[in-house]
């Protein structure tokens, strides 16, 4: 039996919740770890806490992404288009599923679009083409930041008054914030698709507004058949939805977060 194999025993016993987490936190590798789950390979980094959730339960998002197939043919489905990569867990995921759809993966900071490669490089025949760019409003070079750089899910693209009610908010010290440079493009501006069906799932810490936005031409496009899952924080719920609304979007289920902090995800579509 493998190292893993016997801590995902372990961690199934009370005792041992708070324990397992905090040895691989301790004894993380430095080029990360390589597991195979059910179908696929992927690269983790068990600084992370999500990389740990993924190491010890073998799933991620379990519940959004049962939402997610249980209300979409993915037979028919032409694109998925993963924004706010982080690892790249959806996208390695719908991959290893459904061969027939091309998928594509945008992810702005560095240290996540690289385990993303990693993990490519180890799954053979995918169809994944990634980005490291986040997608905003406009194109050109912006900063993201993060409290703590082993929570780099949680990078959020730099906005003074975002930053400044996130810090009151959460009691962050403005002296531990880290930055990090990005590119930033709009949608529109990378991708034409015309005639298609797609699913969408973004999850970009507070800056959904300004992705949508940035996407308005696939968005709005009549003939285009299109399935999102968004995750918007509350006080960018009535803008974002109003937003989509106008682009022929009707909300058809939500998903509330577990810890307060984080934001509802909402599934819409603009067809019946």
């Amino acid at each position: 039996m493998n190292l893993r194999l016997i801590l995902i025993k372990l961690y199934k016993f009370k005792v041992f919740k708070r324990l397992i987490p905090s040895l691989l936190r301790k004894f993380s590798f430095s080029e990360g770890i390589n597991i195979k789950l059910k179908n696929f390979k992927i690269n983790l980094n068990t600084k992370s806490s999500i990389d740990r959730e993924i190491f010890l339960k073998g799933s991620y998002d379990k519940d959004k992404i049962d939402f997610i197939e249980n209300n979409v043919d993915f037979n028919s489905i032409d694109y998925f288009l993963d924004i706010g990569a982080y690892i790249g867990y959806y996208s390695l995921y719908f991959n290893s599923k459904y061969k027939n759809i091309k998928i594509l993966t945008f992810e702005p900071i560095l240290e996540s679009f690289n385990q993303i490669k990693t993990s490519l490089n180890q799954n053979s025949g995918h169809n994944i083409t990634i980005y490291n760019l986040a997608l905003s409003d406009t194109k050109g070079v912006d900063k993201s930041w993060v409290t703590d750089l082993n929570k780099k899910s949680g990078f959020s693209i730099f906005d003074k008054e975002d930053l400044d009610r996130e810090v009151n908010n959460n009691n962050y010290s403005l002296q531990k914030i880290k930055y990090q440079e990005i590119k930033k493009d709009c949608l529109d501006n990378i991708v034409n698709i015309k005639n298609k069906n797609l699913v969408l799932k973004i999850d970009v810490e507070r800056h959904e507004l300004k992705t949508i936005k940035g996407a308005k031409n696939i968005l709005s496009a009549f003939n285009n058949k299109i399935f999102i899952q968004v995750e918007i924080v509350d006080n960018l719920k009535d803008k974002t939805i109003s937003l989509l609304n106008e682009y022929g979007y009707k909300v058809i289920g939500s998903i509330k977060p577990d810890d307060k902090r984080g934001g509802t995800d909402y599934y819409l579509r603009n067809f019946n």
